[in-house]
């Protein structure tokens, strides 16, 4: 009676979803531990109300108990969560090898967002020497589940080459792709440079200038020069749409991008 008790009030609680229903949602959630103290999903959905102020005042520590609770009991999400609230230093003070310590416990049960998170962190150096391979290893598993800031990280590797991860532009090719079908601005315009240089890919300028306008329409500055180059290769850019480009600050930018990759996170967790 108590399970089903639990249940029932989790489940009114996923129907809550409207802004002007949160206080009731989480009202519910509180319902649901109140009954079942180790219901992992109503605890890490009660952490998010606490980390967004969904119904309750923002409380970042408090967020921090509530997937803490979660992370003990050996949810994934919940010590994902948990990680990235180290990682960044949220609501707890930042502690690298505190986040690796539960990022790595949810990555081996096979959370994808922690696996990325966990090569993230040996790529960057954060908690553990850099490890270029250890982070190839973590990001392939996240992007074989289609993780696409994972497939990005781990196109740009090959790109490049490290250290444990030879360049390989075939390989880069191929997870760029997956990331660029995905929607990912960074990956269409990296993408875009390998179809113009034909670098793993046969050497195709329109591929090139379709990838790097999907990146443009979203505001990519990289990808916006590299359909301005294109559209003047191919003899299709007129001087009456807008001004040319600086070569020389185009150049910088294209090297710049070429030469690098990024492993910080680029967009704060939801």
């Amino acid at each position: 009676m108590t399970e089903n008790a639990a249940e029932y009030w989790y489940h009114r609680a996923l129907t809550l979803t409207d802004q002007s229903q949160y206080l009731e949602c989480f009202q519910c959630l509180e319902r649901v531990v109140s009954t079942d103290p180790a219901h992992v999903q109503a605890t890490y959905a009660i952490g998010h109300h606490y980390l967004h102020g969904h119904g309750v005042p923002q409380d970042s520590p408090t967020a921090a108990k509530w997937f803490r609770k979660g992370a003990e009991l050996g949810f994934p999400p919940a010590q994902d969560k948990l990680g990235t609230m180290y990682e960044h230093g949220i609501g707890l003070a930042k502690n690298w090898r505190e986040a690796a310590k539960w990022y790595l416990s949810a990555a081996e049960k096979g959370h994808p967002d922690a696996q990325y998170h966990l090569g993230v962190l040996y790529g960057n150096g954060q908690a553990f020497p850099v490890d270029h391979a250890e982070s190839a290893k973590w990001c392939r598993k996240a992007a074989e589940q289609g993780h696409r800031d994972a497939q990005f990280t781990l196109g740009r590797m090959y790109t490049v080459g490290f250290n444990g991860v030879p360049r390989d532009a075939q390989e880069a090719s191929r997870w760029l792709s997956r990331s660029a079908e995905q929607g990912d601005a960074e990956a269409q315009f990296h993408l875009g440079l390998l179809f113009e240089e034909g670098d793993g890919v046969e050497q195709d300028l329109e591929e090139a200038a379709r990838f790097f306008s999907f990146a443009a329409e979203q505001g990519h500055t990289n990808a916006q020069w590299g359909l301005k180059r294109i559209n003047m290769t191919l003899g299709r850019y007129t001087l009456s749409t807008e001004p040319l480009p600086d070569e020389d600050e185009f150049e910088f930018n294209v090297r710049r991008m070429i030469e690098s990759t990024r492993f910080e996170r680029r967009k704060e967790p939801k």
